[in-house]
Order: C-alpha cells, then structure tokens, then sequence
C-alpha cells in the first residue's frame, strides 16, 4: 500500500510495471525516483482526484467535451498535474492495464526509438526515460489533448462550448505543419 503520495507537481509518472512482487505500480517523481506499490493504477487516479475534492467520472465527461477524446482522456488533477495517457506494457494477463499516465508538465521530449517493441521513448524531468508502446505521433498527439484540457480548465465559465470543437481542430493542422515542416528538415 502506498503510504505517502508525493506532491502533485513532483509527480512525473504513474506506470504499471511487472517485478518480482507481481503487477505493481510505480510513481516516478520529477527528480527521477521511483515509488513502488501493490496498489493499481485506478486506485491511485481515484484518491488523487478525492483528494483534490475531484470526481473522476465528472473529470473523464469534462475533457472528452473540451478534447473530443472518448477513452484515454487527459486528466488535469491539479495546477501541476496533468496525467497523460501513454501504452506501456502489453498486459501477461486479462484484467492487467497497459496504459500508464506521465505528466504533461514533466514531459521534456518525444523522440522514436528504433526497438520493434517500443516504438517511442517519453522523456521526464529527472532524466528518466520511458520506453512507450506507441509511436511518436500518437504520443504527440495524446500530449496535444493535454493541452487543449489544460486551456479548457483555464477558461471562464462562460466560454462558448461550440468554440472548443474548432480550437481542437486549428491545434491539430498547427501540429501537423509543424510535424511536416520537422519531416522535411
């Protein structure tokens, strides 16, 4: 069981990881430790959302209207914490998770990875580096979701919703020029 979470903006990651203890989570903070625990990812979302007096389930339908993402949403928890889904892990059993989540505010580069099985590699402050079962884009693009949650949060109550489906749209063209304009160099 995990005694003491770290801080929120000290949180870099929150992995699933097999060990020899079996499935377990691990927390990674932005200095490059690692937390190790028997307790599950969902778990963990869970009381960091009821500590912050959030509810998940409310969270969850709140960012897939301002991302337009039905499953692996982003969760902004806090000023400083930001989840990021990214696929991890190809789960040994039924019922194990794959997705861990990192920080968007921790997050210091995507770049490819010329392993077969991981195919991009997330860095974090601290110098840790996560092997991703994902491409680049896709993670990009999960980090791009982040974002747009982020700005989303930041809004005033009043902002027109019907403006949210648009500002998704102009991140994404903006992303891909800049992917194109990345390629080409």
């Amino acid at each position: 069981m995990l005694e003491k979470m770290p801080n929120y903006n000290q949180i870099a990651a929150i992995l699933p990881r097999y060990t020899n203890a079996g499935d377990t989570t691990t927390i990674i903070t932005t200095d490059g430790q690692e937390i190790s625990t028997k307790t599950q990812i969902r778990t963990i979302l869970r009381r960091l959302a009821h500590s912050r007096s959030k509810d998940l389930i409310a969270l969850r339908e709140h960012t897939t209207r301002a991302t337009g993402r039905r499953v692996l949403q982003p969760l902004p928890l806090a000023p400083g914490l930001v989840l990021c889904p990214v696929k991890t892990r190809i789960p040994r059993i039924t019922g194990d998770t794959s997705t861990g989540y990192v920080n968007y505010h921790a997050v210091t580069g995507v770049a490819e990875n010329s392993l077969i099985t991981y195919q991009a590699i997330v860095s974090l402050t601290g110098g840790t580096n996560i092997p991703v079962l994902w491409t680049s884009d896709t993670v990009n693009k999960h980090l791009q979701s982040a974002r747009l949650a982020i700005s989303h949060t930041v809004q005033s109550p009043d902002a027109h919703p019907d403006l949210m489906p648009i500002a998704q749209k102009l991140v994404e063209i903006i992303y891909d020029i800049l992917v194109l304009k990345h390629k080409k160099e």
